[in-house]
């Protein structure tokens, strides 16, 4: 299973703090454990992470988190991926990316740089000491890594990273893209080979509108990277379909397992291996997916209930507290005010 660090998750609550928001609250809601962040050395599953950041945006409704001086609304990426989805080649992505943002903000100015072989991914912060442990300038260049890398179907293989600071974390930096690192650089940068630049776009209007809705889970991992026994089964029972219009019917632990050609006892023990369960994948799935139906002001709370396959509404609602530690009613209310 993909996992994320413990800096990564502490220094991404910076900016969030900074502002006075309960950061208990937002680990609470992505079922990160304060104790176990006590542990310099312990790791979290990347749908964990993925919901934190995506909790500490729509909080703050600002999709940079807190650590720039203007804040970016919550949706401004999917305009800018739909924007750049009528692009014909990775390099037309990237300057209709670059001009997109550069038009908008003026904290996080971003360039694209040919020279020779190489193609420079550079990012200039306006005010960089508001990204203090450089949470956002490496979450930043993830971002545009691995949309890039998704968009063309296969990974972008970066030949070097600049930065102009030190890593706080330089074992978990290395395993942001695997390449080498110049460090005391002028810029921060991504270099990779011009030979990308020309890939064609091969993800469909389709294929966008799934990735938003999950996002940011797929900018979290390289694509192709997570080979996991979790990911191929969450692969396996997810809806094939994001409009959910009869019940959804997740098989049990030994059909799953029967699926998958192995017993039932291999399928828990390696699960337990990746720090997983089966149960904990489908309550993460269907979390997911009762987070979507909460936001459809025409569905009820009975009617949600009865889609994720629960025997009656207050089941839901118990299953939900648990979950996030908040009632069903008081999400849709919070989201929808």
């Amino acid at each position: 299973m993909a996992t994320i660090g413990t800096h990564y998750i502490l220094s991404a609550l910076g900016g969030a703090r900074e502002k006075g928001i309960d950061t208990s609250a937002l680990l609470k809601q992505a079922r990160i454990s304060e104790h176990q962040l006590r542990n310099p050395k312990s790791r979290f599953p990347v749908e964990s992470v993925a919901k934190l950041y995506s909790s500490i945006a729509e909080t703050l409704n600002d999709e940079f988190m807190g650590f720039t001086e203007m804040p970016i609304k919550v949706g401004t990426f999917a305009l800018m991926a739909e924007w750049v989805s009528y692009s014909h080649n990775l390099e037309e992505l990237f300057h209709r990316g670059i001009r997109f943002y550069n038009q908008i903000n003026d904290d996080i100015k971003i360039s694209l740089q040919v020279e020779d072989e190489h193609v420079y991914f550079t990012s200039e912060f306006k005010n960089p000491d508001l990204d203090f442990q450089h949470f956002y300038i490496e979450y930043w260049h993830v971002i545009w890594h691995r949309f890039a890398s998704w968009y063309i179907g296969k990974p972008i293989k970066l030949i070097s990273a600049y930065i102009n600071y030190t890593p706080i974390d330089n074992e978990e930096f290395e395993l942001l893209f695997r390449c080498k690192t110049k460090l005391k650089s002028k810029y921060n940068r991504l270099v990779f080979h011009r030979k990308y630049l020309k890939e064609p776009l091969v993800k469909t209007a389709r294929d966008l509108k799934i990735f938003l809705a999950r996002a940011p889970i797929d900018l979290l991992t390289i694509p192709g990277e997570d080979t996991s026994l979790s990911a191929e089964i969450k692969l396996q029972i997810e809806p094939k379909s994001t409009d959910i219009n009869t019940p959804i019917k997740l098989p049990n632990s030994a059909e799953i397992a029967s699926k998958l050609g192995i017993s039932e006892q291999t399928l828990r023990r390696k699960l337990h291996l990746e720090g997983s369960s089966y149960q904990q994948i489908k309550d993460n799935l269907r979390l997911d997916i009762a987070n979507k139906l909460l936001t459809k002001r025409n569905l009820t709370i009975t009617e949600i209930s009865r889609l994720l396959d629960f025997s009656e509404p207050r089941a839901f609602s118990r299953a939900y507290a648990k979950w996030t530690g908040e009632s069903p009613k008081d999400y849709r209310k919070r989201k929808l005010k």
